[in-house]
């Protein structure tokens, strides 16, 4: 039996009401709430007793059981098919915790002479600049030659230091995790100029405004959860938010399994690189990896 031809024969034993109001569909809803509290009883009940509650799993089945039938009975008001409710369901949870080994995921640039490198190398330099602010500058090593600066110099744009200076890390997180960034790609001088219709609608404007949002409104999301020091998971709510903002672009398509990895691994070197004030990063798109190298040594004679 498939979940329609359960609904098909579920709904066949929905009851007439005693009352003269034949409306209350939304007895439904409470027939959910009183079953899933009679779950939790048959749960309370395995605690209690242990091994002495020896029907356990056909009280649990009959339970599990009515709450599907209440389910079906909600959906068959409405004309919601059983098979696309799970359906739904599935995709949603699939693409919030499926976990994905990244290096197989296509990057957004690989059809475009416009590409980032497979890796590079990006040192950040910490120093005091106008009124005795702390700035941070962007210093790509593109080759032993070219040491290309990215940007301008940096503050946290805050009456109260926050580190924020520093906040092109999660950029560059984008970069390596998702293949993606707006912002570090009209930095480096790779907008996809190849295709005038790429250029327009993900390289510009909108998208890197898109980017900083996130960036700034996952910060603040960290401000209250220590960091992330502590953290191997996102709020669902927070990606949500992540998924609306970015809801046209290319990087749609990136899952919120993904973007939960992206966030925590380029925390974990933000932590790095603020301890250590500054220090080169690793960023390689090709083994979708972000790492700290260190701080370069200045022997001082």
């Amino acid at each position: 039996m498939n979940l329609d031809e359960y609904q098909e024969q579920a709904v066949a034993t929905v009851q007439a009401y005693n009352s003269n109001d034949q409306e209350n569909f939304f007895l439904g809803y409470l027939g959910l709430a009183g079953e899933a509290g009679s779950v939790l009883t048959t749960l309370k009940k395995s605690i209690r007793d242990g091994d002495g509650f020896g029907s356990f799993n056909e009280k649990l089945t009959e339970e599990l059981g009515d709450v599907l039938w209440y389910v079906s009975s909600i959906a068959s008001h409405y004309g919601i098919s059983l098979e696309k409710i799970a359906t739904t369901n599935l995709t949603k949870t699939q693409d919030r915790f499926k976990e994905l080994d990244l290096q197989n995921v296509p990057r957004f640039d690989e059809h475009y002479p416009e590409q980032f490198p497979d890796s590079f190398i990006v040192n950040f330099i910490e120093e005091y600049g106008q009124n005795n602010l702390l700035t941070v500058k962007m210093i790509w090593e593109k080759d032993l030659e070219n040491n290309i600066e990215l940007g301008d110099p940096l503050t946290d744009n805050s009456r109260m230091p926050n580190n924020y200076r520093y906040h092109d890390v999660f950029h560059l997180g984008h970069v390596a995790f998702l293949g993606w960034s707006p912002v570090i790609r009209d930095l480096m001088k790779l907008k996809r100029k190849s295709d005038l219709t790429t250029l327009d609608a993900e390289d510009r404007g909108r998208p890197q405004v898109a980017e900083e949002a996130i960036t700034l409104i996952v910060y603040n999301y960290a401000k209250g959860n220590k960091m992330l020091k502590e953290s191997d998971r996102i709020d669902t709510e927070m990606l949500n938010t992540i998924k609306q903002l970015v809801f046209d672009l290319e990087v749609a398509k990136v899952s919120s399994f993904q973007w939960e990895r992206t966030i925590i691994e380029s925390y974990k070197v933000f932590h790095q690189i603020v301890e250590n004030k500054g220090g080169k990063i690793l960023v390689s798109p090709k083994q979708r990896s972000l790492r700290y190298l260190g701080k370069e040594i200045i022997n001082e004679k």
